[in-house]
């Protein structure tokens, strides 16, 4: 199923009014007038071949609008429907993960991908995390990077005006504030004092902190060093050493996630879950 196209100009310029209005009013002065009219009109074109059983039109309009410049969860979800739609199960993976990227919450998108990973030949090389983990991963795959970052940069705020708080607890102002906010506070189901009270909430906060900055600083490192990446050959296989002469060590198969690291000319090294590592051919994959 097709969804309506929401335009986005630059990755990251998704949220605030006020930055999409300027950036749109920058590029309205660079580019054609005509230039995002067509970009909409290629987007409409595609949905109606995809609904027309052309999953390969619909391909090629979907790419044309990509390439571009447009960003857009929509567009990458249309996309891998219409590669899904041609059994090309990795680039499928590929654009389902980057709408998610995009928009994390996104249960269509996070089904299909569930479904498509159900198909892959290499399903061992999923992921699938224990209970502690998994609930720790829930949040975490269910919040985009700035959104991360947005959160831990409350806790930081709130932890301040907590030490500011603390420090001054002594005060009538903060002698008078305290029965309101103690309200909210275990402490006073601990029988704790004013001081410990406080001392509590800034080891929680402490606490929060530290593990939302982890997240957020794993999660923006992983989007913007462009490591995580899908194949997209049907099978590759996978050398000790950046040379098609040196020892075969496994395959790997289209939809496998994988983390790049060194490069060479046309060559990529690549690690998998299990420390599993070698040398695949640059072609072989896409990055999210």
């Amino acid at each position: 199923m097709t969804r309506r196209l929401r335009l986005r100009l630059m990755a990251g310029y998704d949220g605030w009014v006020a930055i999409v209005t300027v950036v749109l009013a920058a590029v309205t002065l660079v580019l054609p007038r005509t230039s995002l009219a067509d970009d909409l009109d290629l987007f409409a074109q595609g949905n109606q071949m995809y609904e027309a059983g052309d999953f390969e039109g619909a391909v090629e309009a979907y790419q044309s609008v990509v390439a571009n410049g447009i960003i857009s969860s929509d567009l990458f979800y249309n996309l891998a429907n219409a590669y899904y739609k041609l059994d090309d199960l990795g680039r499928a993976v590929l654009n389902y993960k980057r709408a998610l990227r995009m928009a994390p919450r996104d249960a269509d998108a996070r089904s299909n991908l569930l479904l498509v990973q159900s198909m892959l030949r290499d399903k061992h090389f999923v992921e699938e995390p224990g209970f502690v983990k998994q609930s720790v991963t829930w949040l975490y795959r269910r919040l985009s990077a700035r959104e991360s970052i947005v959160i831990t940069s409350l806790l930081y705020l709130a932890l301040a005006l907590v030490v500011v708080v603390f420090i001054f607890r002594d005060t009538s102002f903060v002698s008078t504030l305290y029965p309101k906010l103690s309200m909210v506070s275990p402490g006073r189901f601990l029988g704790l004092d004013k001081s410990q009270d406080f001392v509590l909430a800034m080891a929680t906060l402490m606490v929060l902190l530290s593990a939302s900055a982890t997240a957020s600083y794993s999660k923006y490192h992983t989007e913007s060093s462009k490591r995580q990446a899908v194949i997209v050959e049907e099978e590759v296989p996978v050398y000790g050493s950046p040379s098609g002469e040196s020892t075969l060590q496994f395959k790997v198969h289209e939809g496998t996630g994988v983390t790049t690291g060194q490069t060479r000319p046309g060559w990529v090294q690549i690690r998998l879950p299990g420390d599993l590592e070698g040398w695949i051919s640059n072609s072989s994959i896409e990055r999210i």
